[in-house]
Parts: C-alpha cells; sequence; structure tokens
C-alpha cells in the first residue's frame, strides 16, 4: 500500500486555502480519505472552538454548575456548531461579533424554538457573555453596595421599598444598581457620587449589549431614577439624569401567533388525561386557552382564588399587581378538581399546579413553556413561524373574543389589562374585521398611467 499527499488549491469565502488531502493507492484503484477532508473543512469554518470548551469549563468550575446543567449547555453550543457547518458558514469563536451573527442567523432559522424561557436561548446568551467579557455573571448573582457610592444606592433602595414596590421591581433595582456601582468601582477608582459624570454614564451604557435591548433600557432606567434622586436630596449639584436620553422598548412589534378553535381543540384534546402529569398539563392549557392567564399567574394560583361558591376565580396579577376576576367555568372546574383528586401529589404548599417529581415544588414559568409547546407538537399542528408559548394561548383567546365582536372593555377586564390601551395590539390580528374596513376608490384614468411613458 503506498500512500501519495497531494495539495489541493480551494477557492473558499473569498480566501485560498491550501489542503492536504491523502489518497491511497492500492491495487491500481484511487482511494479518497474523506474523513481527513471533512475534518479539514470543519477546520476552516469552525474556529476558536476552544473558548467554547473554557466557557463549559468555567460554568463547572467558578459557577459550580451541574454537570448535567453544564453538559446542556454544551450540547446546546455544540448544535449552533453543527448550524455553521450544515449552512457553510465561516465562524471564529474568538470573535464577539462573528458568533453574534451566526446566531442571528440560527435564530431566524428557527424561530419558533427561541421562544422565552428555553435553554437554548439561555445557552446562546451566556456563550455571548462568555466570549465578550470573558466571564458569566451567575443566575444567583450577588448584589455588593460596599463604599460610599454604594450606601448612597441602599437608601435609594430603601427608599423605594418604603414606596411598597414588589418584590420582584425592589430586586431589579437592587441587580442593576449592584452591576453599574461594580462597573464604577472598575473602571473609575473615586468612590463618591460627586464622582460621577457624563463620561462613566456613556461609557456604562455603551458597556451594555446591545443585544438585550429590554436589560439595557431597565438599567437606562434605574440609573435614571437613582441621579434623580441623589440631586434631588443635594447629593450631587446637577442632575445627570437629564443627560441620559430616556429611549423606548417596544417589545410587541410583531404579530401575535395565534391558533384557530379547531387547533385549540386539537391541543386540548391530544393530551393523554390517563396518567397524573396529563391531568395536570391539561389543566394548565385550559387555564392559557379558556381564560387567558399568563403563565407566571397559573404557577401562583392558590387554591384561595377559587371561589367555588360564587364560580369565580379572583387573583392578582404578577406582572402587573392588579386584580383580576375570572368566571370559573365547568370545563375549567372539572378540570381543577380531576387534577387535585387523581393528579397531583400530596403536599401542604398552597399553590394547585405542582411538580410532577420531587422535590413536589410549584411550577415555573419555563415548565408552563414546555407544557404548552409539547402539546402544540403532539397535536401535529404547522406552526410555520408561529410561537408555540403560553402567551400564544393568551392571543388565540383575544383573537376569538374580537372575531364574536366581543366589546374591547370586556376584552381588557378579561385579559386583565387596567385600560383599553394594551388590548389594542389585539386589533392587528382580528383579520375579519380589517376586511371590512377597506374603503371604496375611484377608477384612475388610463391615460393618467401613460404620462409616465418616457
Amino acid at each position: 500500500m503506498i500512500m501519495h499527499s497531494w495539495i489541493l488549491y480551494l477557492f473558499y469565502n473569498q480566501r485560498y486555502f491550501l489542503l492536504q488531502i491523502a489518497f491511497t493507492v492500492h491495487s491500481n484503484f484511487l482511494y479518497f480519505d474523506s474523513h481527513q477532508f471533512i475534518e479539514i473543512m470543519k477546520d476552516l469554518l469552525i474556529r476558536g472552538w476552544d473558548v467554547v470548551k473554557r466557557a463549559s469549563l468555567y460554568l463547572s468550575e467558578k459557577l459550580e454548575f451541574s454537570s448535567f446543567t453544564v453538559d446542556k449547555h454544551f450540547k446546546n453550543w455544540q448544535n449552533l456548531k453543527e448550524f455553521a457547518l450544515t449552512k457553510k458558514v465561516c465562524v471564529d469563536f474568538n470573535s464577539y461579533e462573528s458568533v453574534r451573527k451566526l446566531i442571528s442567523n440560527y435564530v431566524l432559522s428557527s424561530p419558533g424554538d427561541f421562544e422565552q424561557n428555553t435553554s437554548l436561548s439561555y445557552s446562546l446568551n451566556i456563550l455571548q457573555e462568555y466570549i465578550r467579557d470573558g466571564k458569566i455573571l451567575s443566575t444567583l448573582e450577588t448584589t455588593d453596595f460596599s463604599g460610599s457610592i454604594g450606601q448612597r444606592m441602599f437608601e435609594f433602595i430603601s427608599k423605594k421599598e418604603g414606596e411598597h414596590l414588589r418584590l420582584s421591581s425592589l430586586k431589579t433595582y437592587e441587580l442593576q444598581l449592584s452591576r453599574f456601582l461594580k462597573y464604577q468601582k472598575e473602571t473609575f477608582i473615586n468612590d463618591d457620587v460627586t464622582s460621577i459624570n457624563a463620561s462613566c454614564l456613556y461609557s456604562y451604557i455603551k458597556y451594555l449589549p446591545v443585544e438585550h435591548k429590554s436589560n439595557t433600557y431597565i438599567a437606562i432606567s434605574v440609573i435614571k431614577r437613582f441621579l434623580e434622586w441623589l440631586f434631588e436630596n443635594h447629593y450631587i449639584q446637577s442632575n445627570l439624569s437629564i443627560m441620559i436620553p430616556s429611549g423606548r422598548y417596544t417589545q410587541q412589534s410583531e404579530l401575535p401567533s395565534v391558533y384557530t378553535k379547531d387547533e385549540i381543540a386539537r391541543i386540548l384534546g391530544n393530551v393523554d388525561r390517563g396518567y397524573s402529569t396529563g391531568k395536570r398539563d391539561y389543566l394548565v392549557l385550559l387555564l392559557g386557552a379558556r381564560l387567558g392567564l399568563r403563565s407566571s399567574d397559573i404557577c401562583n394560583l392558590r387554591f384561595e382564588n377559587i371561589k367555588w361558591e360564587e364560580n369565580i376565580i379572583e387573583l392578582e396579577q404578577v406582572k402587573t399587581s392588579n386584580p383580576l376576576n375570572l368566571p370559573l367555568l365547568p370545563e375549567v372546574g372539572n378540570a381543577i378538581i380531576d387534577y387535585l383528586r387523581y393528579g397531583r401529589l400530596k403536599s401542604d404548599l398552597p399553590y394547585i399546579v405542582l411538580s410532577a417529581k420531587e422535590p413536589y415544588v410549584k411550577l415555573k414559568s419555563g415548565s408552563i413553556y414546555t407544557i404548552t409547546s409539547n402539546a402544540i407538537k403532539t397535536a401535529k399542528i404547522d406552526v410555520g413561524r408561529r410561537r408555540r408559548g403560553p402567551h400564544a394561548l393568551r392571543h388565540s383567546l383575544a383573537a376569538r373574543m374580537l372575531e364574536s365582536q366581543t366589546a374591547m372593555p370586556v376584552i381588557s377586564e378579561v385579559l386583565g389589562h387596567a385600560d383599553t390601551t394594551s388590548t389594542l395590539y389585539y386589533l392587528r390580528i382580528d383579520v375579519t374585521s380589517l376586511r371590512e374596513c377597506p374603503l371604496d376608490t375611484n377608477m384612475v384614468a388610463e391615460s393618467f398611467y401613460e404620462q409616465f411613458k418616457w
């Protein structure tokens, strides 16, 4: 057997590469080593993969993530790599911009898989964070308000606490101000509120990741309010908050995902209620499809919220803290009873819907998404570019009510909106009513178009 090495010039991505391809001559036949060629092509397309391996080590050693969680993230990163190979996209994982563009193409290729609360989306976010910063902020990120500036921040948060803000809002203030303080300490040495100036503010805003628009908007809003408080309490001489543009983040830019009445029936009808998990999943889907509850409200639904004698569900919405009263539909009531009797495991927790495995705790919003997404897949519905999360069930309910000519204030009340402004968002999906809106127009004389002929 004789081995020969041949040099092949390959023109790829507007660059010339030298490929050394191995051929084997045996018994007057020429064999091509395809395995070696594939590996060489992978090396050309994928560069800097070692940084991904280091990110995996960072999760296990620095953040002490479990091996199961680390393996899950690494598998998602490998899927990103396979996407690049399949699409023949050249990517350098050492370059933040290169990876960001690849992820953008990855998301556009299958938008339904990137619904909020998925591990895939989170995996890609922390990978970008590691490539950009060389570190990953722990999901259990601690706050530090040491020093002079930190003391003022603590006073500001305490004042907000006195305004009876929700716990989640206070946590947001703590997290955003702690991050700003950390950046201030690392970049600007002077630890005094009087040292905060336009330069450090613009520097921090520029430092915030541009792809996380909602987080950037929240960070700017929190810092502006802190600066206003400093000025009002005479800790600084000028109101620096006016130097920061307010900005505006509108998340609802695309059309809502809507499923037809028949598709909702298929989703519900394909749930196997012969076992405990199926009974729970069916209840979760009903709460979203028939009552339009948000995933956070489904997770936090308590026994005390069910008023059996009055046939109503009475709760305080997690997102807005506004009260919400809904009719206890027979279909929903029967599903609750069926789940409590034959599906829900014994627990002293006040929450109705619990996890199916130990430890038996209340569900998280991510679990509600998984239940909804799996149900849609099981029903074998052609999703297209529609989303598959619980909010799609909420949108679908709004669409059915609009098609039935339900008054806008009624829809707002069912969806738990404080006023009809938020509900107007759903008008864009009422195609039936929109078809009645076009105005008649007069025919244009053919001579009008003749004037444009040259």
